[in-house]
């Protein structure tokens, strides 16, 4: 669910991986004989990792792989690397070898909601087992997060964080269309609206939107749209696998989000990806931007915003004080081997220590997945714009889920196919929701 920029320097490498046959990863395959036999008595685990380049938590994963192996678990650990520096591409290969492949042993989150095809698939490993041989462990989730990672009564992800979502906005646009933003959030839709017709007056462009690759942006306000919509559109949007999308709440969104294709987005939204979209947002070419707490650091990185941008970013909650907040889909594992799969569940564990959720949080916005967990008052010093989210949380009125959390994955990619039609007005908001019906309904059959 989190979007990042690749670094230039990877096109090379990947280049020569892609001529090579990534053969240091058994042609891309994930598994690696060669490696394993070269070892010894290594335990020698294959990772495709999305976690490179300039996305927000790259430092982040160099510092769990590198410190799981000084631990006493992971000192005879070494990992095999296969790196794809997207989520999209990442998800994309890991549903291709979920359907026709093997799976790496660690099998990351990529964001999408995979964890229902990936176990009944029957390649990743039930860690019931595990959790339950371990209280202590355990006890650092809440029962929604393990829950949302249980497909028919068994646990196959390990959440890593709580993902939330929200609204940046650029105080500089703001200043210069006469806007005063609201302290925590718009009272209402028509308020929210008011301001992006003040904006578009001033000659700025309101929103960043999208529609390729799953339509990132699109999906945070179509899902805030329909989850501050009163009760009944709250609970369905907190509803798993929903499969009837012709219901008033869902509609009357689709019929907005048309809106603010038409007249609040940049030209390039339509057919546009999450990366140039956000370079708008970082030149200042966009006002609003949604998106959650791994945003920041991309801030302060001077390859990606203009230095002196972190200053001028401002957050609010959605109208209506709403906030998305979901468990995440897990890390699972795709080993197959006894003792891969204990290897590959004492690196879960490593990585779901208080004190790395607490280095997950600093290093790259992560929401930590535990409650309660200490937070260091240097961090509220140094990144006062994350000590805002973790003050916002708490003034959050409404909660909801979005749909790469809660949605079939094949409704996923018609809601990302289908929304261009719906910008263009090639379709109507009822036809858009219907198609979405009908693709959900195919996981019925």
């Amino acid at each position: 669910m989190k979007k990042k920029v690749v670094k230039s320097l990877l096109i090379s490498v990947i280049a020569g991986s892609l001529v090579f046959g990534l053969t240091a990863c058994g042609g891309g395959s994930g598994k690696s004989e060669d490696t394993k036999k070269d070892n010894g008595d290594k335990v020698v685990l294959d990772v495709i990792n999305y976690h490179v380049g300039t996305d927000y938590a790259a430092d982040y994963y160099e510092y769990l792989f590198e410190e799981f192996q000084k631990t006493e678990e992971g000192k005879n650990v070494e990992f095999n690397f296969e790196e794809i520096p997207t989520t999209d591409a990442y998800n994309q290969k890991i549903k291709l070898l979920i359907s026709s492949g093997d799976l790496p042993d660690i099998v990351f989150n990529g964001g999408n909601n995979i964890t229902e095809l990936a176990a009944k698939s029957g390649k990743v490993a039930d860690l019931t087992p595990y959790f339950e041989k371990d209280p202590e462990w355990k006890a650092l989730f809440d029962e929604t997060s393990l829950e949302f990672n249980t497909v028919d009564g068994k646990i196959y992800g390990v959440p890593v964080s709580k993902e939330i979502s929200y609204i940046y906005y650029n105080k500089e646009l703001f200043e210069e269309a006469g806007i005063q933003a609201p302290d925590v959030a718009y009272a209402t839709w028509d308020e929210f609206f008011e301001a992006c017709d003040k904006l578009k007056a001033s000659g700025i462009t309101p929103l960043g939107m999208d529609t390729a690759d799953s339509g990132w942006l699109t999906n945070l306000w179509m899902s805030a749209l329909i989850g501050t919509n009163g009760e009944s559109g709250n609970e369905w949007m907190n509803t798993m696998y929903p499969t009837d999308f012709n219901i008033p709440e869902v509609e009357e969104a689709a019929e907005m989000v048309q809106k603010m294709f038409q007249e609040y987005t940049t030209a390039d939204a339509i057919g546009g990806k999450y990366d140039p979209m956000a370079t708008h947002f970082f030149n200042g070419e966009v006002a609003m931007f949604p998106n959650g707490p791994w945003m920041i650091p991309d801030f302060l990185e001077t390859e990606k915003a203009p230095e002196g941008f972190y200053d001028k970013v401002g957050i609010i909650l959605m109208p209506g004080n709403g906030m998305e907040m979901v468990p995440t889909p897990g890390d699972m594992v795709g080993a197959t081997e006894k003792e891969k799969i204990e290897a590959a569940v004492a690196f879960l564990k490593f990585e779901t220590k208080p004190e790395n959720q607490i280095k997950a949080l600093e290093m790259t916005g992560l929401q930590p997945v535990s409650n309660n967990l200490e937070i260091p008052e240097e961090l509220t010093k140094s990144n006062p714009l994350m000590a805002q989210v973790l003050e916002l949380q708490n003034k959050a009125e409404v909660t909801y889920g979005q749909n790469q959390a809660y949605w079939y994955q094949n409704t996923i990619d018609t809601f990302s196919t289908e929304l261009p039609e719906l910008a263009y007005g090639n379709i109507t908001p009822k036809e858009f929701c219907k198609k979405l019906s009908e693709s959900a309904a195919k996981n019925q059959e």
